[in-house]
């Protein structure tokens, strides 16, 4: 409200920018209204004053200036105030302390507007006494009002940010910030804790020294335990109210404290949704007071944004760690499938949908761009293979497993091997699913038919190498070949000659006729046996596994080189087991092998002259599943170091030998399924021998 004079008479009242012309006079008003009214000219001098005016300042204070009555504080300050809305041209409102006539002050709600319309200026003053009590909890309602709406508007703010994927070291310091702009003597530190909890990392400490962050980060957890350790490793908050004390002196975080004057701190711990320490928000303070309800708030709050920040940091942090892991397990599966030529495919059965491999169309020759389905594949199957291709993948769509080989026809007219393998999943949705896998086995098979080409030439060079052993072998025997011949057709000479001496008499004597035909008839068996079997061991015959007798070989090998060891005065003694040795073997490769055997024990002792020349022949049952036959001579003999060596390709301890003889028979052997081996005497000479697999009853 505001009051105009009009002459001396009449006044103008503007309520509320609305203008009454007042019946009543202004002293009349002014006497009405509730409140100090005085009014002044420029000079300050006052021209009138109303009966509250004389009550407070006294009758005195008519003529005089009511100004005078202010509190010295406050007659700083308005007169500054007074300057500033006259040079505006506003009204003046202020509050302000008048001292009534007691010597009390009391606080007022003062105004000043001009007054009056004629050439003199003057001003009207109305004081209205407040209840500063009331006031400053009405102001103090006021603050708290703004600081909480300060608050939430902020906390929007640093939200939305972590919301937009905001840095965590820039949120971090917004946080600290708000707390310090709302929290006197307030230094925020934030800490962030490692995934394994054992080191700190650096968040965000916007008015510490920088001696903190070199202190904290990267630093263990567990060093020296100052509140932020304690803090993390407790899971409880923690509070210092004095640096100086001798737990904490010695700790790195506390000679911090002191070095930088700062004798409190509380430290928070921030908890993550599974419980675990999160990081530590810690206050530091120059001197130690109470928060308010307020302020406990505000840590409250930014201690969950901390949690929510970190939180959602350390999910993006894993989400990043899994979309790596996922992109390089999908790059290591194609690399791998390139280097195995390995596509992969799944084919859901009840939506007829594909999806295929980058290999799996790279093996069958198709662009990818083109969108094939399982048919398209299958025009590449070569013609010969469709119907078993056909009838594999319909067993694997009726849910039973394949494994099946086939070729295709590639769009250069090449020949391709594939194997597949397919089974049905119930793991893939709700829907069976056919999983599968195709290989190129191309270079697989042709390396295995060339493998294979080239077994079989080992096999037919092994046959010829064993044949030329065996001919160089029986050669050495010519001597007792010849006398073994010899003998019988010399028999059969001189019993032919008998019988016609015989015949010739008169009369005949067909009896003896008779016998005389007879034992021409033996030794005619006799040395067609004895060719039967040289030509059996000369023949150039395929491998032939039959029932055998070991000693059966032994003794007749014995006697074919019987002369030959009589002649260079060896003598052989048979220690062969009582009962048959049945074994599964070639009659023939086995015998040359027991005669590598004599002639090699027979060439050791050519030298020897010092004793006499003797070996042994003996086979045993080595367990119930073998049979072993061993020949002992002894002879020169041979280094233990020169075991193995023995049956290597080309190594002899002959002058004129070629080293092969042991070596296939070894290889004969292995081939039978046994093993060969050569070890020295105790005494003179040295003993070789094998043992093969016995023949099985159900055999």
């Amino acid at each position: 409200m505001h009051l105009f004079r009009r002459g001396n008479l009449k006044a103008v009242i503007f309520i509320n920018g609305a203008a009454f012309l007042s019946t009543l006079s202004l002293s009349e008003i002014c006497e009405r209204i509730p409140a100090i009214v005085w009014t002044t000219d420029e000079a300050g001098s006052t021209i009138y004053g109303n009966s509250r005016f004389r009550a407070y300042f006294g009758l005195e204070g008519q003529g005089t200036d009511g100004l005078n009555a202010l509190h010295p504080d406050d007659a700083i300050t308005l007169p500054v105030k007074i300057r500033n809305a006259r040079r505006e041209g506003l009204d003046l409102i202020a509050d302000v302390r008048l001292r009534r006539m007691s010597g009390e002050y009391c606080w007022f709600a003062l105004s000043s507007s001009p007054w009056g319309d004629g050439a003199a200026i003057e001003y009207c003053w109305v004081a209205v006494k407040r209840n500063k009590r009331a006031d400053a909890n009405f102001v103090q309602r006021v603050a708290d009002s703004w600081q909480a709406s300060h608050l939430i508007h902020r906390e929007t703010e640093i939200l939305e940010m972590v919301a937009r994927g905001t840095a965590t070291a820039e949120v971090f310091d917004k946080v600290c910030r708000l707390v310090e702009e709302l929290i006197d003597d307030c230094f925020c530190c934030i800490l962030e804790l490692s995934l394994d909890r054992r080191h700190f990392r650096f968040g965000a400490a916007p008015r510490l020294p920088g001696g903190f962050k070199d202190a904290f980060d990267r630093s263990e957890v567990a060093a020296g335990l100052g509140p932020c350790g304690l803090a993390a490793t407790s899971r409880r908050p923690v509070e210092v109210l004095d640096s100086a004390s001798d737990a904490l002196a010695g700790t790195a975080e506390g000679r911090l404290m002191l070095l930088n004057g700062f004798n409190v701190c509380q430290a928070n711990p921030i908890l993550s949704p599974y419980g675990n320490t999160a990081g530590v928000f810690t206050i530091y303070r120059q001197r130690h007071a109470a928060f308010s309800l307020f302020e406990q708030q505000v840590v409250d709050r930014a201690i969950n944004i901390i949690s929510i920040s970190i939180d959602r940091t350390r999910h993006e942090e894993a989400l990043v760690r899994r979309e790596t892991q996922v992109r390089r397990s999908q790059a290591q599966l194609v690399a791998a499938q390139r280097i195995s030529s390995t596509g992969s495919f799944t084919f859901d059965i009840r939506n007829n949908e594909y999806m295929c491999s980058e290999e799996l169309y790279r093996i069958f020759d198709i662009d990818p761009s083109l969108e094939p389905d399982i048919y398209d594949l299958r025009k590449r199957v070569y013609r010969d293979d469709l119907e078993k291709f056909d009838a594999e993948f319909q067993r694997a769509l009726s849910g039973q497993s394949i494994d099946v080989t086939f070729r295709i026809m590639t769009s250069h007219a090449s020949l391709k091997f594939l194997r597949g393998l397919a089974q049905v999943s119930y793991h893939v949705g709700d829907n069976p699913v056919l999983v599968g896998t195709v290989q190129d086995i191309t270079d697989f098979k042709n390396a295995q038919e060339a493998l294979q080409r080239g077994e079989e030439a080992l096999i037919r060079a092994r046959e010829d190498l064993a044949y030329v052993s065996r001919v160089m072998t029986i050669s050495a025997l010519t001597a007792s070949i010849a006398h073994e011949v010899s003998q019988p057709l010399a028999g059969i000479l001189t019993n032919a000659n008998a019988c016609l001496r015989l015949l010739a008499l008169s009369p005949p004597n067909i009896e003896a006729v008779s016998e005389t035909a007879r034992r021409t008839i033996r030794d005619t068996l006799r040395a067609t046996e004895v060719i039967k079997r040289l030509r059996g061991m000369f023949a150039r015959q395929p491998s032939t596994m039959e029932h055998t007798d070991l000693n059966e070989l032994a003794r007749e090998v014995i006697v074919l080189c019987a002369r030959d060891l009589h002649q260079k005065s060896i003598s052989v003694i048979a220690h062969l087991e009582t009962k048959p040795l049945q074994v599964m073997g070639d009659r023939v490769q086995l015998q040359q092998v027991i005669l590598n055997m004599l002639l090699n024990a027979r060439d050791a002792m050519g030298d020897i002259e010092i004793r006499p020349r003797s070996l042994t022949v003996s086979t045993h049952l080595d367990t119930e599943d073998s049979a072993v036959l061993s020949i002992t001579d002894v002879g020169i003999g041979f280094p233990l170091e020169d075991a193995d060596r023995m049956f290597e390709a080309f190594f002899t301890t002959k002058q004129d030998g070629m080293g092969i003889g042991l070596a296939i028979s070894r290889s004969i052997i292995e081939n039978h399924g046994g093993i060969m081996w050569a070890e020295p005497n105790d005494g003179p000479g040295a003993t070789v021998s094998f043992s093969i697999p016995l023949r099985r009853s159900s055999q």
